[in-house]
């Protein structure tokens, strides 16, 4: 070759590339009617309208539609995307064939179109999913900085952002796999599924990443008329009503959980999830057995039986927002009944030990239970410090708001050893038992308080009351009443027996013969505690075993920390009074 033909021949070659590197543009009459049918073949949407397209050759062929708008014939999905390019294969178009290997939605705006009800994951995804199921011969689909609205009569039920999706290519019948991230009510998530669309068995899998929840399923599929998904499902969230609050739900009694792990075997069918094998992890404390999470119209149910070795109830207990009656005149605190029982939950827990505020329990059992207007609570049974305690609250709707019934029973209770686990005890000691059977109504805390009504007792023995000083004060009166009265709040006063018997009405406790006695004094007290302004009136009697002469009490002030002081009219001699001077 000369060179001049060879300087020829660069020179056309140089042409050749740089105009194959050219996007040209074309309108949008010219363009070739069996390339729009190619992209909508490989990808099921029909191109209703577009502003311009470009083809390019090299380096690989392509072609790029702008602002373009598509629909599926059904009108199931719809939508438009600043620009979509479709990536044609070398090989089929040597041959003269067109071929697309690749789709690319750049900042697509998508409509779905919800089948079934408004809300729920179901709904959302069975439209998207009939869709990829639906193609034969798919392209590899990306869609890069998308969003997809879910719309039901024309209104929109939820929005994915910031979609970064990658859904691979497939021939008919086999599995749909995609991977890419969405932004799904302000929470970023890494998604990657596979999901099959044909055979009676079939492998599925699925995860999900991110801050606020992890979820991984590996299992099997089996039908796909009413698909069955059996396989091993974990999820984990540092906040379980953080996560139920994502979806929409917001169930008052899950405010008692924060750091949840889940795992177990998986039965997934329509409506429901079952969970064989489960390990529960709540705050660390690990509990294994079995649940079932089922939908029932508008309702959720969960069931389940769970043990294990540990588990900290009185933390659960502290989460939850209670209705708590507050002092009197600081207003009402409605009791929201309705929301309490949103959703209906029976669950059955056993552990080794249990502490509850901390007090340490041994072979507990429990049991929650929440229907439509009821709500119950109970200690089934538990050891305690030498003795047994059980308990039950149970709540009912009832025509002028709520009924509450309270029962506890609480038999041959150490209260020295509970003493070193629970500061807070009042300072006795002793073996005791206590029981009480109240029961209350009405629209909020502060009238179920004021309607109690009921019976207590308690009974203690061989212990001793700490921070009064009674046997020095009987000793001392005698000598120097004065001096005596001083020092009578120090020291500790050992007692044989104590208990009292109470009848509750209309949220007044009244106590007619509460008792006290040692190896040589009695002390008595009668009156009234007014639980609805938390205020304590009684009066008392301390004398010595042969009654030689008495010092009148009085028990007074606010219920969480009255005071015990002589009456200054008291009488301290058998033949007189003293002055009252010297009583102050």
């Amino acid at each position: 070759m000369t060179r001049r033909a060879s300087i020829l021949a660069y020179t056309l070659a140089i042409v050749l590339v740089l105009l194959g590197l050219q996007n040209w543009n074309i309108a949008v009459g010219h363009i070739e009617r069996h390339v729009i049918a190619g992209i909508e073949d490989r990808t099921g949407l029909k191109v209703t309208a577009l502003e311009r397209a470009e083809i390019a050759f090299l380096p690989l062929p392509r072609v790029s539609l702008s602002h373009v708008s598509f629909t599926k014939n059904d009108g199931t999905l719809a939508g438009k995307a600043v620009r979509l390019r479709a990536h044609a294969r070398l090989l089929p178009l040597l041959l003269g064939q067109l071929s697309f290997e690749r789709i690319d939605l750049v900042v697509p705006e998508i409509n779905v179109a919800l089948s079934g009800p408004e809300d729920g994951l179901a709904s959302w995804f069975a439209t998207p999913l009939a869709y990829l199921t639906s193609l034969k011969n798919q392209s590899r689909i990306v869609i890069s900085s998308g969003s997809i609205f879910a719309r039901s009569n024309g209104a929109i039920r939820t929005t994915l952002r910031d979609v970064n999706i990658v859904i691979d290519d497939r021939e008919a019948f086999e599995p749909i796999v995609l991977a890419g991230s969405v932004n799904w009510r302000g929470v970023l998530t890494e998604i990657n599924a596979t999901w099959p669309v044909a055979g009676e068995r079939a492998r599925v899998s699925l995860s999900a990443i991110s801050e606020l929840a992890n979820l991984r399923l590996e299992g099997m599929r089996s039908g796909t008329s009413a698909p069955v998904v059996n396989g091993q499902l974990t999820i984990s969230t540092r906040s379980l009503p953080e996560l139920l609050g994502w979806f929409g739900e917001r169930p008052l009694v899950a405010a008692a959980i924060a750091r949840l792990e889940l795992s177990g075997e998986a039965q997934i069918k329509p409506g429901e999830v079952s969970l064989s094998n489960a390990s529960v992890s709540l705050d660390g404390d690990r509990l294994d057995g079995a649940l079932t999470l089922g939908e029932a119209g508008s309702r959720w149910t969960l069931s389940g039986t769970l043990a294990g070795a540990e588990l900290d109830i009185g933390r659960l207990y502290d989460r939850l927002d209670l209705p708590r009656a507050g002092p009197a005149g600081s207003g009402e605190t409605p009791l929201d009944f309705d929301a309490w029982t949103a959703h209906d939950v029976d669950l059955r827990v056993s552990v080794d030990a249990a502490r509850i505020s901390g007090a340490r329990l041994a072979d507990v059992a429990t049991q929650f239970l929440i229907k439509k207007g009821r709500f119950e609570a109970g200690l089934l049974r538990a050891s305690a410090y030498g003795g047994s305690a059980k308990g039950r609250l149970l709540a009912v709707s009832a025509p002028n708001g709520v009924d509450v019934r309270l029962q506890a029973v609480f038999d041959r209770i150490n209260l020295t050893q509970g003493g070193a686990d629970m500061p807070d005890l009042p300072r006795l000691s002793g073996t005791g038992n206590l029981q009480l059977n109240l029961e209350g109504s009405g629209a909020s805390a502060e009238d179920v308080v004021a309607s109690l009504a009921g019976k207590a007792s308690i009974a203690l023995r061989q212990g001793e009351l700490g921070g009064f000083a009674f046997h020095d004060l009987l000793r001392r009166a005698e000598r120097n009443p004065v001096a005596a009265l001083r020092e009578w709040r120090q020291g500790k006063t050992p007692f044989d027996s104590a208990g009292a018997t109470a009848t509750v009405a209309n949220g007044v406790v009244t106590i007619s013969d509460a008792q006290m006695s040692g190896a040589a004094y009695r002390l008595t007290l009668a009156g009234q505690t007014f639980l609805p302004q938390r205020w304590v009136e009684m009066s008392g009697q301390l004398g010595p075993s042969n009654g030689a002469f008495q010092i009148p009490l009085v028990l007074r002030g606010a219920l969480e920390s009255p005071s015990l002081t002589p009456h200054t009219d008291a009488v301290l001699t058998p033949s007189g009074s003293l002055p009252a001077s010297l009583l102050r």
